[in-house]
């Protein structure tokens, strides 16, 4: 039988880094890379190519420019996808992620809202932004954020890396058109590189800019979202539950912002 994704590696790895995690800046954070089988991943490619599922696409100016699946349930995935889900979404693959988190009984969302496929094309962008707390369907608290990045190869002149940010005068809300932000960290987006986060009011992320690719080339991710009943007050600092806080690209994208970013390649 065909093994499509390596738990024990996933497990040795979270072991090695769970210690530490909930102490990164500036948001709990960790990648693996290689753990699902390539050929499957391929074939995950050619049925985006394929595009043979319902797509929901986004075109907000300097915010959000972007076309993400539309799934509704696991009969809306195409078969190759359909099959990384199953192992994102597993309770065995969660327990472990609850080792990594330190967060007890994370539950999958059968109802894809916002996650499955997501692709950016050449002009499109995602700017710096703190997720939407809630799962409204369900009544759930959103926690963590696992995404599986596709792209063969990226080039760091493309733009689209995973940027993670702060916002620097702490004297004001970061939503304030006046705030001074700074990149601490880029991560490739690379194909068969898991990425997992914590997110909250805190945990602001995104890619700042559009995207400048050859033609053809689009950046591809699969993305999973996990929830808990409850989170703790300490999560949140605006008004909850909210939907995604978009800081636009022109706010933060200022000289020296990339100043002595970290690049994770």
């Amino acid at each position: 039988m065909r093994k499509i994704f390596d738990y024990e590696s996933f497990l040795h790895d979270v072991e090695s880094v769970a210690s530490d995690y909930n102490d990164r800046f500036p948001y709990p954070y960790a990648y693996f890379d290689g753990l699902f089988d390539d050929k499957l991943l391929d074939s995950v490619n050619q049925e985006i190519d394929n595009a043979q599922f319902k797509k929901d696409t986004r075109s907000i100016s300097d915010v959000e420019v972007k076309t993400r699946s539309d799934f509704e349930d696991n009969e809306s995935l195409p078969e190759s996808i359909r099959e990384v889900f199953q192992v994102l979404n597993g309770g065995k693959f969660l327990n472990i992620v609850s080792k990594l988190t330190g967060i007890p009984g994370l539950i999958s969302d059968p109802y894809y809202d916002g996650g499955g496929v997501n692709v950016i094309e050449n002009g499109g962008t995602l700017a710096v932004h703190v997720d939407g707390t809630t799962q409204h369907r369900m009544q759930l608290s959103r926690r963590i954020n696992a995404i599986l990045f596709l792209n063969d190869k990226w080039d760091e002149s493309w733009n689209g890396y995973h940027e993670q940010w702060d916002f620097l005068d702490k004297r004001i809300s970061p939503l304030d058109e006046k705030q001074k932000w700074k990149c601490i960290r880029k991560i490739l987006p690379k194909k068969n590189r898991l990425f997992l986060f914590t997110t909250n009011d805190h945990s602001w992320h995104g890619h700042a800019g559009v995207l400048d690719v050859p033609e053809g080339v689009e950046r591809r991710s699969l993305i999973a979202y996990y929830y808990t009943s409850s989170r703790p007050n300490s999560d949140l600092v605006f008004a909850s539950p909210h939907r995604a806080l978009f800081i636009k690209n022109p706010i933060v994208l200022k000289d020296g912002v990339f100043d002595d970013v970290e690049v994770i390649l």
